[in-house]
């Protein structure tokens, strides 16, 4: 079929959409068309209007479903000329996943567990949680004398730091007080529904079986690993056996996991700019790492393939702070370089993904993943309440096994209480009512912050990049004032305040050329501040913004 040629009118049964909305369902029976494709690359699609004549819909129903194929690069839009399918021949479609045995088995008997479609491979290695605690026995008689070695080194290094400089070592690690914080990426506590949670922390603790008070899995409780694998396949379309799940106290926590089982040997990459945190615990642990830019398509994989890394960390849904959502196209090109080398991985962390404000929430890579190269990072503190340390990873086959081989003898570090409470919160459908509500609260916050901010001075020296997601959004100022003069009048106005700039990430050799060339094309000469607002209570938005325009002299 040649580029230009018109493709014929699509048709499709919508009585068979079951509980999907009819925008979510004809994007859905798109997608996989054209990515089967059954719609070639090229291919002009149906007016808007023509095809909701054909199916007897809206046209705001194939305007949502043709907007969120655009959004994910599956389809091209050309002024005046149409929609156009996108080249996405290297797409390989996920088989479905058969059903895989747990790892803890209901009686506590050892199991062969299967994952996926490496079977072979992940069999015959998983033991139920009473046999891994006769095989390690404690945890701290289980570690390497690597780990061993570590521990006595902190722990001379603490010993020799003088007794009285602690208490002033953690006084200065203490955030300092703010009328608005607009750097912590924080939640309204407010919108958390406290009571129902507090129900089935009561109903925990009194369960009439003790299983709660026993040592749990190293994995964590089964019941959440069910849970989560429910909620993953209802909303984010992933095929996830509770087995492959591993709870842990904090997406920090879990990526430590993962450096220590891959080994310091192992190279990461890290977007460009990105979270410094990862960075930070990769320096920690000895794993070399690497900072790689980005362009408006997100990571760039020839950097990447130049970086040598082994492992690569991603956000493609969301990332921080651009906001910027991974298209098809580079999504293929991660795909080819993880499968080109059989000790390459992807770290999917989809953390903030549930917040998108139109359309469907983003495809994970995940669940494109035919070659078992993504490994899947989640959390429930900014979804829930940050003092819930829970979070999980989806491992796949090959890497479960190694996990179990290497890193079960670590106990589960979130309580059974918590869990059991959590599994309940998520079965009985009130993690995706709290979303919802919390979506809609922040979707309203984000318009009133960008609508104070448009009748305020800072409109006639700034404007804002923002994509619809998440709890940030880009604000670029014209202004004479250096990055820390920046910081330093926004503290003496009582707000908190991060900059673009401090998301980049230096290795040794300091920002890459690319890098630094790409940041100055991306800000075009202005600051560009991460305004964080979701954290900001209503009674103080007017003020804050009020505020924000006074760090600057050419407001006044």
């Amino acid at each position: 079929m040649s580029a230009s040629q018109q493709a014929g009118m699509l048709t499709y049964d919508l009585r068979s959409r079951g509980t999907s909305s009819l925008y979510e369902f004809l994007y859905q029976s798109i997608r996989e068309d054209i990515a089967r494709g059954r719609i070639p690359c090229g291919t002009k699609l149906p007016s808007k209007r023509n095809l909701a004549q054909h199916l007897d819909i809206g046209v705001a129903t194939v305007t949502a479903a043709y907007d969120q194929l655009i959004t994910e690069g599956f389809v091209r839009t050309e002024q005046r000329r149409g929609y156009f399918v996108e080249d996405v021949s290297e797409f390989r479609c996920k088989p479905v996943t058969s059903q895989v045995k747990d790892l803890n088995s209901e009686d506590g008997k050892s199991v062969g567990a299967e994952c996926g479609a490496q079977n072979a491979a992940a069999g015959g290695v998983f033991a139920a949680h009473d046999a891994q605690d006769a095989r390690f026995g404690d945890a701290s008689a289980g570690r390497s004398s690597r780990h061993r070695r570590t521990a006595r080194s902190s722990a001379d290094t603490a010993s020799d730091a003088p007794a009285a400089e602690t208490p002033h070592a953690i006084e200065r690690a203490r955030d300092p007080e703010y009328f608005v914080d607009l750097k912590a990426n924080r939640t309204s506590v407010s919108l958390f529904p406290a009571t129902v949670w507090g129900r089935y922390m009561r109903e925990a603790l009194s369960l009439p079986s003790d299983n709660l008070l026993r040592s749990i899995p190293f994995n964590g409780l089964p019941e959440l690993r069910r849970a989560i694998a429910s909620y993953l396949r209802r909303t984010r379309g992933m095929d996830v056996s509770p087995g492959c799940i591993i709870i842990g106290a904090g997406s920090e926590y879990l990526y430590g996991r993962l450096l220590q089982m891959l080994g310091p040997t192992t190279t990461f990459a890290m977007e460009n700019p990105g979270y410094r945190k990862f960075a930070a615990i990769s320096k920690a642990f000895g794993n070399p790492w690497r900072p790689v830019p980005i362009d408006e398509s997100g990571l760039l994989v020839d950097e990447l393939e130049e970086s040598g890394a082994d492992v690569v960390h991603v956000s493609p849904a969301n990332h921080f702070p651009t906001g910027i959502v991974m298209p098809i196209k580079r999504r293929l090109e991660l795909f080819e370089w993880a499968n080109s080398a059989r000790k390459r991985y992807i770290i999917e962390d989809d953390y903030d993904s549930e917040f998108r404000y139109s359309g469907r929430l983003i495809m994970p890579l995940f669940a494109d993943d035919a070659s078992d190269k993504v490994i899947y990072l989640n959390a429930f503190s900014k979804t829930m309440v940050p003092s819930l340390r829970i979070s999980y990873m989806v491992l796949p086959p090959k890497l479960l096994a190694r996990y179990v081989d290497t890193m079960s003898f670590y106990s589960c570090t979130v309580s059974s209480f918590e869990q059991y409470a959590l599994a309940r919160f998520i079965d009985e459908g009130h993690l995706e009512r709290h979303i919802n509500r919390t979506r809609n609260f922040y979707r309203r916050q984000r318009e009133a912050v960008l609508r104070e901010i448009a009748q305020s001075p800072l409109a006639e020296i700034s404007h804002v990049e923002e994509r619809n997601a998440g709890t940030h959004f880009l604000l670029y100022v014209r202004t004479r004032l250096t990055h820390d003069q920046v910081r330093q009048r926004g503290a003496e106005q009582g707000l908190n305040i991060s900059l673009f700039n401090d998301y980049l990430l230096r290795d040794g050799d300091g920002l890459s050329e690319r890098t630094t060339k790409r940041f100055e094309q991306y800000s075009n000469g202005e600051t560009a501040l991460v305004l964080n607002y979701a954290g900001i209570e209503p009674e103080r938005l007017s003020e804050t913004v009020r505020r924000l325009a006074c760090v600057f002299p050419e407001c006044e």
